[in-house]
């Protein structure tokens, strides 16, 4: 056995057992394990691919958080958490109509198997949304989501140097981020991140190392060679430029860093990007793609083809172009075709809710002057912004990453919400006191 194997096990088997008796260790465990995939640093040793690595920690937490946590109901009342739980029954819904069709029957192994996956990411959202009940938490959960990716990024920064950016940056092997596309998403979401969390530290310290971690970012996002994640960081850089005040901050950052990648960027990395040498294959594909998910929404518009629709079968019937298969190369798409017109409405519904539910908590941290509060805010809601912008070019929709913000935000709106009723307590029983 390898050291770092000894070392993961050493570290994760008696964690086990605290995650029983204190859930939110455990919730830790389960991002730590879904972004990080330590477990991939030592593929090698055979015996670790077989350990279900996730399920270890998930069941303790489970039996822990209704066990010893106190479990407050009202959370779960939230316009989010219904649009969670509606979305898992039409899920479930899609699955069982399209297995049961002969048109789909030929992929309902991975249907099933693709439901029990999207199943554990809503599972642990609301048990996220549960457990993240408290400022301590919730800042501590945000450390540990901005350590994973900040370790990926520093450990990117010495690859591109060593070999000038020739080669694509993965994330780990066998995780959600593995594929460069998917890495490159998740550093579009994990940038506004370090931005405001190095606003919300009072560490001069701190402050510096999360500028750092934002600026290096920008060239690992270039050099994933994911056309969608730069997309997508041009997007919501320019939102973040109109919309916050510290743009004289974060101006030079962007640029300094941007042109510096740009500069630095490998003949190979100018030619994919290239709107003329690459955009007829890859609009093409694209668009072919989408035409397959729209002719057979089309024929199924109310459930779609359930869950792991793109088969090889189902594009010789509905692409323009059989012979080239591919994802559904966006969100949206990926949504309409496997769970139909509604599937993609209640999908849309979810993230309009999740945005709105985000700009009336920025109203209400203004009418209190709260300046933390808001800070959250737009970090959860350009994190988010960044995964639909850049979804609409790759395909994710059902992100583990992404739903985790969500529950980030929910829970940030019930800490804020409990600070502020704190707050106007004693604001009242001072005005009593000095009446009397």
């Amino acid at each position: 056995m390898p050291i770092r194997g000894m070392i993961l096990l050493a570290v994760f088997l008696p964690s086990l057992p605290l995650s029983f008796v204190r859930p939110f260790y455990g919730l830790l465990w389960w991002y730590i394990i879904a972004f990080g995939n330590p477990q991939s640093e030592i593929y090698y040793w055979s015996v670790t691919t077989m350990i279900p690595w996730g399920l270890l920690v998930a069941i303790p937490t489970l039996i822990g958080m209704f066990l010893f946590e106190r479990n407050d109901l009202r959370v779960y009342r939230s316009p989010e958490v219904l649009m969670i739980v509606v979305l898992w029954i039409w899920f479930t819904i899609t699955s069982f109509v399209s297995t049961s069709t002969p048109v789909f029957q030929h992929h309902a192994g991975d249907t099933w198997a693709q439901w029990g996956n999207v199943s554990k990411v809503l599972l642990m959202t609301l048990v996220t949304i549960s457990l993240v009940n408290s400022w301590y938490r919730l800042k501590v959960l945000v450390g540990v989501i901005s350590a994973i990716f900040g370790f990926f990024v520093l450990k990117a920064i010495p690859f591109l140097i060593i070999t000038r950016g020739q080669f694509r940056i993965l994330g780990p092997a066998q995780s959600m981020i593995g594929d460069n596309n998917d890495f490159g998403l998740a550093l579009d979401m994990t940038l506004p991140i370090f931005f405001f969390m190095a606003q919300l530290t009072t560490s001069r310290w701190w402050r510096c190392v999360y500028y750092c971690l934002f600026a290096c970012t920008i060239p690992a996002i270039f050099f994933t060679y994911s056309r969608g994640a730069l997309i997508g960081f041009v997007v919501v850089m320019g939102l973040m430029l109109l919309r916050v005040r510290t743009r004289l901050l974060l101006i030079p950052l962007v640029l300094l860093a941007a042109v510096g990648a740009f500069l630095f960027a490998p003949q190979a990395w100018r030619d994919r990007m290239d709107p003329q040498q690459s955009a007829d294959s890859s609009v093409h594909s694209r668009l072919n793609a989408w035409a397959f998910s729209s002719n057979l929404a089309n024929d199924f518009p109310i459930t779609g083809g359930g869950f792991a629709t793109f088969t090889p079968a189902l594009y010789t019937r509905y692409a323009p172009e059989k012979w080239e298969i591919v994802g559904p190369h966006s969100i949206y798409f990926e949504v309409l075709a496997e769970h139909g017109y509604p599937g993609l409405a209640l999908y849309l519904t979810f993230m309009g809710v999740c945005l709105l539910g985000a700009q009336r908590l920025m109203r209400s941290a203004k009418r209190h002057g709260d300046e933390e509060v808001a800070l959250y805010v737009n970090l959860f809601r350009f994190s988010l912004l960044a995964f639909l912008v850049s979804g609409s070019f790759l395909q994710r929709a059902y992100f583990d990453y992404s739903f985790c913000i969500i529950a980030c935000l929910v829970a940030l709106r019930r800490v804020a919400n409990e600070r502020w009723e704190q707050d106007e307590v004693a604001e009242v029983e001072m005005a009593d006191g000095m009446i009397a």
